[in-house]
């Protein structure tokens, strides 16, 4: 078998694939429409880094830490390699769309100490006044790198870096308060690019691999999966990639799998709730264009896997060529670079079912269980990368358990990362662990509860998530499928399950997403008691409370992924709406909040309408009156995130019957701006409307109480 290549850094990386590949395309990023929005081939991407390289360094910022803030697209790649021949350490992040962005972005800048921030000409007057915000207490200059970008810098010698130097800092998406960066090396991104080719393609010829490792990734590149699966693997690969944002993805998940089609790409994926909302918005209409035969990786990176959205998706695609042995579920984390175990590919996920019991108390006997009512399906995260070694560890007395016995994951690798920026302590308790009786290496603590079986790992949850009610653990995630598995009318993969103290005592809360317009309450209280008999039956316990809430609302990461911690947060601080809710001990519930008067008044102009459907969409977000919402301000100031902007989009998109690029919101510097650009275009689309047809102002009229309604919905 031809061996990898032994590159010293990721610039060696770059610059060799630049000789090899020259002008071959290595990428192309995709707009909203799965239409090109722009290429970049592998020479361009050397030059392109050696120029921004020339003018980082002619700045006095080589071989600082610069923050990258660019929407994804082709000058994030250009920057995210200039800061690597530069010798400089890029930080990704993504540009703030909301006060909670803001903030934490605000502790990223100071903890990593960032010398200044990058991003693109376009956002550059967003950011700098982000950055001028007394508020923010910063001081930092912004450079714009397009420009840079596109200006010869002749005779430029890159940085020959360590391969134990750090290449770039991955803040963990969890972090907020206390932000956590983990410092990746370059020898730790070359390590794991072979553990990721070995377990997907059986081959270390890269020459052999290229022509069929063809990639499609819509993942956020400012995390991990989706830079070191979607930007530099395949670089180190000497392959091509297709690129799109999340918000394409999130907009209109058929651009996904139609790119997919097209490319006849051998590799993609993403978490669970990727599938599932696949299962959920693509038409049969749209399945008539696809062909999903070339899938042969469908990774699913998410922790625990779901098998019922593995079933629902295979089961819907299957008919345009979908094999189910595609399915390929993975374990990593950032504090590993990526990868850290895999399904073999083409094999398909393995499953195995858990009795609940059994489980509660920490064991596993899968030889005995069938699927039933009293079991959970634990899916198998695959074998461990190669070189890497993964143990079972009690996370309180250290010592290593036996297979089928829960634990904590500890890992030791040369994938593992070095630690966590300018926090040495908090770095030896995580990274340097010890397994009691066994001083012969360290170990890095994941955090994440698993168990070994028949040499694989499969992941049960996080440690910080589980729940203890009566002395006995439950997984979120099991009780999560119980409840919605009782009543369609529960919307899958959108519940957070967590625990908290009541006089003492820990007790259960489910926060879910309920789909259905038009219920009363007499039905959400049916709803209510089906779900919690499901729950008592299956774990024998009983919900404190099942809070209802609008699909869309609850909290998850920019990738997908539940946020139980934060939906415990704001259970806790009561910053949150619910269409109902449960409680168990008092049968308490609490009404949908009625639409303002304003919200029901006859509209004369389109202006009008959009503000008042604007203002109330805000005021249900943010748990505030309509009338005290001020639109004449960003949406940062608005408080506005960047999964609920998602929503936002969809709405106007259905009012202006049009699809919406993300480049045109980044145009308009405040929400009533953005208002008058799309009642501009209705009242002009209204006016030859009437003009054509001769209707009467009445009839004219209906489109927008239809369009009223939808927003409404």
């Amino acid at each position: 078998m031809k061996g990898f290549p032994q590159f010293k850094n990721l610039v060696e990386m770059a610059a060799t694939r630049a000789k090899l590949k020259g002008e071959s395309e290595l990428t192309a990023f995709l707009g909203d429409d799965g239409g090109r929005e722009g290429t970049l081939t592998f020479a361009g991407l050397d030059r392109a880094a050696r120029n921004i390289a020339a003018g980082l360094t002619a700045k006095g910022l080589a071989r600082k830490n610069l923050m990258l803030l660019y929407t994804p697209g082709i000058d994030y790649i250009k920057a995210f390699f200039g800061c690597l021949y530069a010798g400089s350490v890029p930080v990704p992040a993504y540009p703030p769309m909301g006060a909670r962005d803001i903030d934490r972005l605000k502790r990223v800048v100071l903890d990593c100490d960032a010398a200044a921030i990058l991003s693109s000409s376009m956002l550059l007057p967003m950011i700098e006044a982000w950055v001028a915000n007394p508020s923010n207490g910063l001081n930092i200059n912004c450079v714009p790198t397009d420009l840079a970008a596109s200006v010869d810098a002749i005779g430029f010698e890159p940085a020959d870096v360590d391969p134990s130097e750090v290449a770039f800092l991955q803040y963990t998406s969890g972090s907020t308060g206390h932000p956590k960066g983990v410092m990746v090396s370059h020898g730790n991104l070359l390590e794991n690019f072979k553990q990721i080719v070995l377990n997907f393609c059986h081959s270390s010829d890269l020459d052999a691999i290229a022509p069929e490792y063809k990639t499609v990734i819509w993942l956020p590149p400012f995390h991990d999966m989706g830079l070191i699966g979607g930007v530099l693997t395949p670089v180190y690969v000497g392959t091509r990639v297709t690129l799109m944002s999340p918000l394409t993805f999130l907009k209109n998940p058929f651009v996904w799998l139609k790119t997919i089609t097209d490319e006849k790409a051998k590799v993609s994926g993403g978490p669970n709730f990727s599938y599932q909302y696949c299962v959920r918005k693509v038409s049969d209409e749209q399945m008539a264009q696809l062909d999903l035969s070339s899938w042969q990786v469908a990774f699913n990176g998410a922790e625990p896997i779901l098998m019922d959205a593995l079933h629902a998706f295979a089961g819907k695609f299957q008919s345009v060529g979908f094999d189910p042995h595609a399915f390929l579920p993975c374990y990593g984390l950032a504090e590993a670079t990526l990868f850290v175990a895999g399904s073999p590919a083409m094999r398909g996920a393995r499953v195995i079912e858990a009795d609940l019991q059994q489980l509660a108390k920490g064991e596993v006997n899968p030889a005995e269980p069938v699927a039933s009512a009293d079991t959970a399906t634990l899916v198998s995260s695959g074998v461990i990368a190669e070189g890497a070694e993964v143990r079972i560890v009690d996370p309180n007395t250290h010592v290593a358990c036996h297979d089928g016995k829960v634990g904590e994951i500890w890992v030791n690798s040369p994938s593992v990362a070095q630690g966590y920026w300018n926090k040495p302590s908090f770095s030896d308790s995580v990274f340097r662990a010890r397994i009691k009786g066994d001083n012969s290496k360290t170990w890095m603590r994941t955090g994440d509860m698993g168990m070994m079986w028949d040499n694989e790992l499969f992941v049960t949850g996080r440690i910080k998530e589980l729940i203890i009610v009566a002395g006995r653990n439950h997984y979120p995630q099991d009780i999560e499928v119980s409840l919605q598995s009782s009543n369609p009318l529960y919307r899958k993969g959108c519940g957070a399950a967590f625990s908290v103290v009541d006089h003492g005592k820990e007790q259960l809360v489910v926060m879910q997403e309920v789909a259905g317009n038009g219920l009363q309450p007499q039905d959400f209280h049916q709803l209510a008691l089906q779900g919690a008999r499901a729950i008592a039956t299956r774990h024998g316990i009983s919900p404190k409370s099942l809070l209802f809430i609008q699909a869309g609302t609850l909290p998850k990461t920019s990738s997908g992924k539940i946020q139980r911690a934060e939906a415990k947060k704001i259970y806790e601080t009561g910053n949150f709406t619910t269409l109902y809710t449960w409680d168990n001990a008092a049968n308490q519930i609490i009404a949908p909040r009625e639409t303002s008067e304003q919200a029901q008044r006859p509209f004369t102009d389109w202006q009008s309408e959009l503000y008042v459907q604007m203002q109330t969409w805000v005021s249900d977000k943010l748990n505030v009156d309509a009338h005290h919402v001020d639109l004449d301000v960003t949406f940062s100031e608005l408080g506005v995130d960047s999964i609920e902007a998602i929503d936002l989009v969809d709405r106007l998109q259905d009012t202006i019957q049009r699809t919406i690029p993300a480049t045109e919101l980044l145009r308009y510097p405040t929400v009533k701006a953005l208002i008058e650009h799309f009642a501009s275009e209705l009242s002009e689309r209204e006016l030859q409307v009437n003009d054509r047809d001769g209707t009467d102002k009445a009839s004219a009229l209906s489109p927008r109480q239809e369009a009223r309604n939808k927003s409404t919905a």
